[in-house]
C-alpha cells in the first residue's frame, strides 16, 4: 500500500508540474505568495455575531470574544455588539472574558460556510479571579439568515451514513435525482473544493471523485445562490476540506466484502462469493510539525470487482473458429479501482495570517459494461483517468471587520479509453468481425475499435474582499480568471482496404481521426451585499461572466469545407440575484429568492469535429454521428424563483418547506444543415450544435428533521414533488431522430424529461447506543421515470408518455467503538440495498419492464451460441444488488 502511494504521488507530481504556457505565467505570482509577509487562510468561511450584556441588561463594551484554541476573535463595541469573520466551518468553543466579570464559555458552537451563527451572552460580576461558567450551545433548528435552500452536512454526519462517496450523500438531499438537481441536466452543477471549482470543463462533471474522509463540511445549494457563485444553472456543491489537528492523530481502516444476491438468473456468477471482491483501505495522518505548522494526509485504495460478469467464451482474435474459443471463465465487466492521495499543509504565521496548500491526486481504472461483449469481454475497451489538483491561497486580515482572499490553483484531468494503449497494436481485430454476429447473439470476436485520449488543464486566479461595514451590512466583491488547455485525439480504427484484414489508423483530420488543441479563457466579477436586520435579511448581488472560446466560426454553413471562417465572438452575461428572509414568528422564518444563472456549455460541444469532416460512404447515420462543434455557443440560461418556510415544531424538531420554479433557455441542442451543390459531398446533411433546447421545472420539497438533542436518536424525512419538462433530454436528440429510418420529426412540444421523477422520498434514522455504538438506516423511494412506449420499431405514443416501475432501496450502517488503552478500535458493518431489491433503471419499450420483451416470441431463435433468453437478460438495466461490507478502523 505504501508503494502504491509512492507510485501515485510520483505519477501525480509528474503530471502536475509539466506546466506549460499559461501556467508559466503563474509561477511568478506563486513565488510572490511565498515571500509575502501576510499569508493565507481558507476562503470558505462563516461568521459569528451577537451581543453581550451584564446582569442588569446593560451592554458591555470591550469584552474579549474569541474561539478557544485559535487566534480568531473580536471585542464588543459600545453597544455590546461583536462580529467575528473568516471562521472555517466546524464546531468551536466560544469564550467571553472581561476583567471583573466571570468568563463564560459556549461549547458546541457550529459555524457553517457563508452563514451567520448568533451567540448572545450575559456576564455577571465576580470577585473570584478565573471563575468560569460553561454552557453547551444548541445549534438552532431554524437558520434565520438563509435566503435560499441550502444544506450543510458536517463530517460527523457523513461518517455515520451508509454511503460510498460524496455523490451518494448528494442523492440523499431533497430535489436530487440521480445526479440531477431540481430537474436540470447532470452537467448543471458546479463542484468546488475550498472555494475552487473542480469541474472538468470538457464534460461539465467533477474532475475528481472526492473521498468522504477529507470532508469537513459539505455545502449543497440547490436553490438560487449568491452572485459569488457562477457557471452553474442548477446548484453549487462546495466542499470544505479538513485541516491538520493540534495533536498527532493516526488511523487505518479497512473494509472488505462482496455482492450477495439471490438474483443469479440476472447477475451471473453473483453466487460465487469472495470476501476481497470489494476492498477499501484508508490511511489517515494528521497533526503538528511545528507549533504553528499542521498537516493532514490521507491515502485511499478502493477495488470493486463489480456485479456484472462476462464469460470468456470467445477470444477477440478470430470469430467462429475453434482456436478462438476461450476457457469459459468469468471476467468482471464493470470493475472499478482507484487510488486517492490528499494532503494539506497549513501554517499560522501570526494572529491574522495563515498559509495552506491543498493537493489532491487520483488514479482510476474502470470498465463500463457493454452487453454485446458479454461473451467476448477481452475485446471491450478499458477506461483510465488521472487527475491532480493543487490550491494555493492568500488571506490578509485588515481588521476584525475586513479581509481578502487570493487563491491560485492548477489542475489536470486526463482520460484514455482503448483496448490496447498503442493504436497500431496488431492485436486489434477489425469491426467486420463484430458485424458478422448472427441475430440475437453476442459478439463472437473482434475488439472495440475506439481509441480515445484527452486532457484538460485548468489554471485559476481568484480574489475576493469582505468588509463588515456595520453590524448590519456586509459587502463582498471578487474577480476570477481561468485559463484552459484542452487536447483531444479521437480515432475510430478501420480495416485496411488494401489487405481487407489488418487494422489501420485513418488519415488525420478525417471524421475517424480527430485532433485538436485549444486554449479558451474566462473572466468573472461579482459584488454581493448582505444586510442582517433584527427582523429582515437581504442578500443582493450581481455577477459578470466573460468567456472567449478562441475558436473559428464557419461563415457559410452550406460550404463547411471551403467557407471562410471568422473568430468566435466572446460571450458576456450579467446575472442579478436577490434573496430575502424574514421571521413570521419567533420560531419561524420565510424566504424568497430570485436570480438569473448562466453556464457555458461543456467544451466537448464547442470544438467537436474540428476538421469539419463528413463520411457519406457509411450512410446518413454515420455522418450525423459526427456533428460539428460551435465555438460561438452562448451561455445556457436559467431563471429561478423559490419561496420557502423554516419552522421549529418542537425542541430539536424542525420543518422546511420550499416551492420552486425554473425557466430554462438556450440549452444545448443540434441543427441539421445541408451541403450546397457543387461542393464535395453536396446534398449530404450534417449536424451542428446550437443553443436550441428549452425546459421548465416546478416543484416543492417538504422536509422534517428531528435532531438527537437530549435523546439518543435522530430522524429526517423529506419529500419532493417535481415536474421536469422540456423539448429534449439529450442535446443530440435532433440527430438521433434523423438517424432513424425513416427520420422522425423533432418534438414540437414540451415532454417529460428522462429524469423526471414525480415523487421522491428520502428517510434516515440514526440511533446512538450509549456513546460507543451507532446504527443508521436510510430508505429511498422514487416514482417511475418516463420512457417512450414502442412496438416493432414503431412509436405507439408520445415521447416519454409512460412510466418505468418505481424504485425502493434501504441501506444500513453500524459502528461499534472499543477503547483499547490509548487506541480506539471500531468494528464497522455497511450493507447497501439491504433487501436485495431489483430496481429497474432501463426498460424495454414494448413492455415497460427490464425483464421482459415481446421480442422473445418473435423472429425465431438466436442463431449463435447463446440463447435468446440470455441475449435479452440485461444485468446493466438494474441497480446494484445487495453489497455487504465488514471492516474495522484502528487509530490513536
Amino acid at each position: 500500500m505504501v508503494e502504491c502511494g509512492r507510485n501515485l504521488l510520483r505519477e501525480g507530481v509528474s503530471a502536475m508540474f509539466c506546466w506549460e504556457n499559461a501556467m508559466k505565467k503563474l509561477k511568478f505570482f506563486i513565488g510572490a505568495i511565498l515571500i509575502l509577509p501576510c499569508l493565507l487562510l481558507p476562503g470558505t468561511s462563516g461568521k459569528v455575531k451577537g451581543r453581550v450584556i451584564d446582569e442588569n441588561g446593560s451592554p458591555l463594551a470591550g469584552v474579549n470574544v474569541y474561539l478557544e484554541g485559535t487566534y480568531i476573535g473580536a471585542s464588543t463595541d459600545m453597544d455590546g455588539n461583536y462580529v467575528i469573520l473568516n471562521i472555517p466551518p466546524g464546531i468551536y468553543t466560544l469564550v467571553f472574558s472581561m476583567i471583573g466579570y466571570e468568563t463564560r464559555k459556549y461549547r458546541n458552537v457550529k459555524v457553517q460556510s457563508d452563514l451567520t451563527t448568533v451567540v448572545n451572552a450575559q456576564l455577571s460580576r465576580t470577585v473570584i479571579e478565573g471563575q468560569e461558567v460553561v454552557v453547551v450551545a444548541e445549534t438552532p433548528i431554524v437558520q434565520k439568515d438563509l435566503t435560499s435552500t441550502e444544506y450543510n452536512i458536517s463530517s460527523d454526519v457523513i461518517e455515520t451514513l451508509p454511503v460510498s462517496d460524496i455523490q451518494d450523500v448528494l442523492n440523499l438531499q431533497a430535489g436530487m435525482v440521480d445526479g440531477h438537481m431540481r430537474g436540470g441536466r447532470a452537467t448543471e452543477i458546479n463542484y468546488m473544493i475550498d472555494g475552487i471549482s473542480i469541474n472538468d470543463a470538457y464534460g461539465g462533471t467533477p474532475a475528481v471523485l472526492v473521498e468522504n474522509d477529507i470532508v469537513q463540511e459539505l455545502k449543497v445549494v440547490s436553490g438560487t445562490f449568491n452572485a459569488e457563485y457562477g457557471q452553474a444553472q442548477s446548484g453549487i456543491v462546495d466542499i470544505s476540506t479538513k485541516e491538520g489537528a493540534d495533536k498527532f492523530t493516526m488511523s487505518f481502516s479497512s473494509m472488505f466484502g462482496d455482492y450477495v444476491s439471490s438474483h443469479t438468473r440476472i447477475f451471473e456468477n453473483i453466487n460465487v462469493l469472495s470476501p476481497v471482491a470489494y476492498m477499501e483501505n484508508t490511511l489517515y495522518l494528521s497533526g503538528p510539525i511545528l507549533k504553528k505548522l499542521r498537516y493532514i494526509v490521507t491515502f485511499k485504495r478502493l477495488k470493486d470487482e463489480g456485479y456484472i460478469y462476462g464469460k470468456n467464451f470467445f477470444l477477440p482474435s478470430v470469430p467462429n473458429d475453434s482456436i478462438a474459443f476461450g476457457d469459459g471463465s468469468y471476467e468482471p465487466m464493470n470493475h472499478d479501482e482507484r487510488y486517492s492521495l490528499f494532503f494539506k499543509i497549513s501554517y499560522r504565521l501570526n494572529s491574522s495570517n495563515k498559509l495552506f496548500v491543498t493537493s489532491l491526486f487520483q488514479k482510476r481504472d474502470y470498465s463500463a459494461y457493454d452487453h454485446m461483449f458479454k461473451w467476448n469481454p477481452g475485446g471491450l475497451s478499458k477506461h483510465y483517468e488521472r487527475s491532480g489538483m493543487v490550491i494555493f491561497g492568500l488571506n490578509h486580515v485588515f481588521s476584525e471587520r475586513s479581509f481578502f482572499n487570493l487563491k491560485f490553483s492548477y489542475s489536470k484531468k486526463s482520460y484514455n479509453r482503448y483496448v490496447f494503449k498503442d493504436s497500431t497494436d496488431e492485436r486489434y481485430s477489425t469491426d467486420d468481425r463484430m458485424r458478422q454476429t448472427p441475430v440475437y447473439s453476442f459478439y463472437t470476436g473482434g475488439t472495440d475499435m475506439a481509441w480515445f485520449t484527452r486532457y484538460t488543464k485548468t489554471g485559476i486566479v481568484k480574489f475576493d474582499y469582505t468588509n463588515q461595514i456595520t453590524n448590519i451590512h456586509q459587502i463582498k466583491a471578487g474577480v476570477e480568471y481561468k485559463t484552459y488547455e484542452l487536447m483531444l485525439h479521437d480515432i475510430k480504427l478501420k480495416k485496411n482496404p488494401e489487405t481487407n484484414f489488418e487494422v489501420r489508423v485513418p488519415p488525420p483530420n478525417t471524421a475517424d481521426n480527430q485532433y485538436y488543441l485549444v486554449k479558451p479563457y474566462e473572466f468573472s466579477a461579482f459584488i454581493q451585499t448582505k444586510s442582517e436586520y433584527e427582523d429582515f435579511i437581504l442578500n443582493l448581488g450581481v455577477r459578470l461572466d466573460y468567456f472567449d472560446s478562441r475558436g473559428d466560426i464557419i461563415i457559410d454553413l452550406s460550404r463547411p469545407k471551403t467557407s471562410d471562417t471568422r473568430k468566435a465572438k466572446p460571450d458576456i452575461q450579467i446575472s442579478p440575484r436577490i434573496g430575502m428572509a424574514y421571521p413570521i414568528t419567533d420560531k419561524g422564518v420565510m424566504h424568497i429568492s430570485y436570480g438569473h444563472f448562466f453556464q457555458i456549455p461543456p467544451f466537448e460541444y464547442l470544438y467537436a469535429n474540428p476538421s469539419r469532416s463528413v463520411n457519406p460512404e457509411m450512410g446518413r447515420a454515420s455522418v450525423l454521428a459526427y456533428p460539428f462543434g460551435n465555438p460561438e455557443l452562448r451561455s445556457q440560461k436559467t431563471v429561478a424563483f423559490e419561496i420557502g418556510l423554516q419552522q421549529e415544531l418542537a425542541e430539536n424538531v424542525g420543518l422546511d418547506a420550499t416551492a420552486y420554479y425554473k425557466d430554462i433557455r438556450n440549452l444545448l441542442g443540434t441543427e441539421i444543415n445541408t451541403i450546397a451543390p457543387r461542393e464535395e459531398h453536396s446534398g449530404v446533411d450534417y449536424g451542428r450544435f446550437i443553443n436550441l433546447d428549452y425546459g421548465q421545472v416546478k416543484g416543492f420539497t417538504l422536509a422534517i428533521e428531528k435532531r438527537p438533542g437530549g435523546s439518543n436518536f435522530g430522524v429526517s424525512l423529506d419529500y419532493t414533488y417535481q415536474v421536469a419538462k422540456g423539448n429534449s433530454s439529450d442535446p443530440r436528440s435532433v440527430l438521433i431522430d434523423n438517424m432513424a429510418e425513416p427520420p422522425k420529426e423533432p418534438e414540437k412540444q414540451m415532454v417529460y424529461l428522462d429524469w423526471d421523477q414525480r415523487h421522491t422520498i428520502n428517510a434516515s434514522f440514526t440511533y446512538y447506543f450509549l456513546r460507543d455504538m451507532v446504527l443508521t438506516v436510510i430508505g429511498r423511494y422514487g416514482s417511475g421515470q418516463p420512457y417512450t412506449p414502442q412496438a416493432k420499431e414503431v412509436t405507439t405514443a408520445l415521447k416519454n408518455s409512460d412510466r418505468k416501475p418505481s424504485t425502493l432501496t434501504f441501506d444500513m450502517f453500524f459502528r461499534y467503538l472499543i477503547p483499547i488503552g490509548k487506541c480506539r478500535f471500531r468494528f464497522i458493518v455497511k450493507v447497501l440495498n439491504v433487501f436485495d431489491r431489483l430496481n429497474e433503471k432501463n426498460v424495454y419499450s414494448d413492455s415497460g419492464r427490464a425483464g421482459f420483451t415481446t421480442e422473445l416470441f418473435r423472429g425465431g431463435e438466436a442463431q449463435g451460441y447463446n440463447t435468446k433468453k440470455e441475449f435479452f437478460t440485461r444485468p446493466d438495466w438494474y441497480s446494484p444488488p445487495r453489497l455487504v461490507q465488514i471492516g474495522f478502523e484502528v487509530g490513536l
